[in-house]
């Protein structure tokens, strides 16, 4: 084969060259790579080809290459002297600081009094075994409120499953509600299987007030009225009873509440014509929806964040499973798949008589929250500023940045300044880092070892190896929690000679060895179908529960039932505000990347041609988009794909960032956002909120 210019250079690139496998970690969905360096520098990266994955890699992976050497990155800890003013502080002393601060807040308040907030890295079990179980604090959370908490509390309670991942290629039928599978690049390895469902004839049907960039490869778009999802769905639901679509054998033998359900969509008049008024779907439109749905074989519902945007899209998310579930659709060939996870275990274990036991219970419980599968984070500032439920003193940031990506941004500020110790682990420095106490560097994945499960459709490990030396002073989270535990009398029980020891403890019941999986990057066992048939289901009943009884036992509505959601536009306020994610940038990793910030360097509020023009509006203007809140200027995108009434703004969590080469670039959004919450998942609602706009400038 005749060897091209560019060949020969990336070839020669990779002479002599060490490969090790590798972990992307600029979103959370974990693409297995291979790293290939020489001399301390990152020559060349890709998807490890072997892996489920095959090798998919979107572009924020394929710029994160720049993350290594960034000067932005953050180099060494600091402690924060005044507003804006920090100095830099050693290793030593920050952790004897926050370590004396953490046993006196345990003395006065308790060890409930701090928690952990941590976004996509796995080491952050490290943390978890250290505060949960040494220092005694249940509070140790993760960003799902911010993303898809509805999501997962309708898979966890109807399905009995945390994250259903989707078999797309094998699909007939796929209709999406709220999730943009082509437009985020998130699980590229997934849009792949779209695309190739797509190309062998699959009907696609995506429901989205705004035409995406999956519905424009889709065979039909349905431009939904905002937050109206949950009447399409019980008018499919009640289609599909009334005509009798579902696979009754099915249901009577996998699902629980099949008979009260059915009686339930019927007598509350869940009808098309109901829902036609409601959704601006035209009623013989989703009887044919219900009807292609439930006759195609194989075919899925699904949905994400969308649905989980409003108050009411938790009902809403359950009745995409429960639909599922009719038409006997689940854990087969083109269905969602409820993944079997690799048997990976943790990585060092705290003896009983060392635990400490908590004497309050988790925060989102004492919220009022049993069922959130997360901290309803919203809330946090209550709990901060009032005390309520109980005094919250402390919290460690890893990873994540809520000054700048939740809601009431300015409320989230007030609260972090509040803190008697607020600490920030990240590799860059971020909104809420800047409010913080202390601030320290986390060395990234390509500095730092992890293994950690997959989320490709077989049970799989991947593993991370580290490929470079840690920049400046940045340690990995293991480290730091070590360097910490050290301080607060628990040493003995984190001391290891290197990362393979507790890798080791990690997969010792995996069929391979640590050494082979260095080399190949992960282990993937076979991918099975109909799992259930041999386990059931992991719910009260064993059961698919169209009924509840997790929601039953806590007071609540064993069956979904629809509710507008909670703020609607009105005559000083007439448009509705929804957002979507760029391909290009997720939250604070790709902020500071030259690469991808040639490609998008700015945001914009999206709005139809009509409203657009009679507001006087071109394409490029900037304009005020004002709530009840605040309001913010930006520039405008004027094109028919949105339907009139809706501003959709384009912010991957971060424009308007105000340090690094991203100052001032694009804006920041979510100052407007007022605070509101899903009444039962603690869920954020993102476009729970009414905007007005006027033109600024051209």
């Amino acid at each position: 084969m005749k060897e091209t210019a560019g060949t020969t250079e990336a070839l020669e690139r990779l002479r002599d060259a060490e490969m090790t496998p590798g972990i992307c970690y600029v979103c959370p969905w974990t693409c297995p790579t291979e790293v290939y360096t020489r001399k301390g520098e990152i020559v060349y990266v890709r998807g490890n080809t072997r892996a489920s994955t095959k090798g998919s890699r979107c572009v924020k992976g394929e710029a994160s290459h720049v993350l290594a050497k960034d000067d932005n990155r953050l180099k060494h800890p600091m402690r924060r002297v005044g507003p804006s003013r920090f100095e830099r502080i050693t290793w030593d002393e920050a952790l004897t600081q926050i370590a004396r601060k953490l046993t006196g807040i345990k003395a006065t308040y308790g060890p409930e009094a701090v928690a952990y907030l941590w976004h996509v890295d796995p080491n952050s079990v490290f943390a978890q075994l250290f505060l949960t179980e040494c220092y005694g604090t249940p509070n140790y959370y993760g960003h799902t409120s911010a993303c898809e908490q509805d999501r997962r509390l309708a898979a966890l309670t109807v399905l009995g499953h945390v994250f259903p991942v989707h078999d797309y290629e094998n699909a007939k039928f796929i209709m999406l509600l709220g999730i943009n599978m082509l437009g985020a690049n998130q699980n590229l390895f997934e849009s792949r299987g779209l695309l190739a469902a797509v190309a062998k004839g699959a009907r696609l049907v995506v429901v989205d007030p705004a035409f995406t960039a999956t519905a424009e490869k889709a065979s039909e778009w349905i431009p939904i009225a905002p937050g109206t999802d949950g009447a399409l769905l019980f008018a499919m639901a009640h289609v599909i009873v009334q005509d009798k679509l579902y696979d009754e054998a099915f249901c009577r033998q996998w699902t629980h509440g099949f008979d009260e359900f059915c009686r339930h969509v019927v007598a509350r008049g869940y009808t098309p014509e109901w829902a036609a008024g409601i959704t601006d779907v035209p009623a013989d439109k989703i009887r044919r929806l219900a009807r292609e749905f439930a006759t195609t074989r194989p075919a899925m519902l699904e949905t994400f964040k969308g649905l989980g945007n409003y108050a009411n899209g938790l009902d809403a998310s359950r009745v995409v499973y429960i639909l599922d579930a009719l038409t006997g659709q689940v854990d087969g060939p083109g269905n969602l798949i409820l993944k079997d996870w690799a048997p990976l275990q943790p990585p060092l274990t705290i003896p009983e008589a060392r635990k400490t036991k908590p004497g309050k219970p988790p925060l989102h419980v004492a919220m009022g929250y049993p069922l959130a599968p997360d901290l309803p984070t919203q809330l946090l500032p209550k709990a901060i500023l009032e005390g309520t439920p109980y005094p919250v003193k402390a919290l460690f940031f890893q990873c994540t940045n809520p000054v700048m990506s939740e809601p009431n941004t300015a409320l989230y500020r007030k609260a972090v300044q509040a803190l008697e110790l607020s600490v920030a682990i990240d590799t860059y420095f971020s909104e809420t880092a800047a409010e913080c106490e202390f601030v320290l560097p986390e060395a990234s994945f390509y500095e730092r070892a992890e293994i950690r499960q997959s989320l490709a459709m077989p049970p799989e490990a991947i593993i991370c190896v580290p490929a470079l030396a840690a920049y400046h002073e940045a340690r990995p989270v293991y480290d730091i929690v070590r360097g910490l535990a050290e301080k607060m009398g628990y040493g003995d029980l984190f001391r290891w000679n290197s990362w393979e020891e507790w890798g080791r403890r990690i997969i010792k019941d995996l069929p391979t060895d640590l050494d082979t999986l260095k080399k190949t990057g992960f282990w993937s066992g076979e991918l099975t179908y109909h799992k259930y048939t041999r386990t059931g289901f992991a719910t009260p009943t064993g059961k698919i529960e169209l009924m509840s009884e997790a929601f039953a036992k806590h007071g609540y509505n064993a069956l979904p039932e629809y509710r507008d959601r909670q703020v609607i536009p009105d005559e000083a306020y007439p448009f509705q505000l929804i957002n979507s994610k760029f391909e290009m940038h997720c939250n604070l990793t790709t902020q500071n990347n030259p690469i991808l910030l040639r490609i998008r360097g700015e945001n914009w509020a999206e709005l139809n041609t009509s409203d657009a023009a009679r507001l006087g509006i071109r394409d490029g203007d900037r304009i005020e988009v004002a709530s009840p809140q605040a309001a913010v200027t930006i520039k405008a995108k004027v094109r028919a794909g949105i339907r009139p009434g809706v501003v959709c703004v384009r912010h991957g969590h971060g424009f308007g960032h105000w340090q690094g080469i991203a100052k001032g670039r694009g804006t920041h959004i979510n100052p407007i956002l007022g605070t509101n919450v899903n009444p039962i998942s603690g869920g954020i609602g993102y476009n729970e909120c009414k905007v007005r706009i006027r033109k600024v400038s051209g």
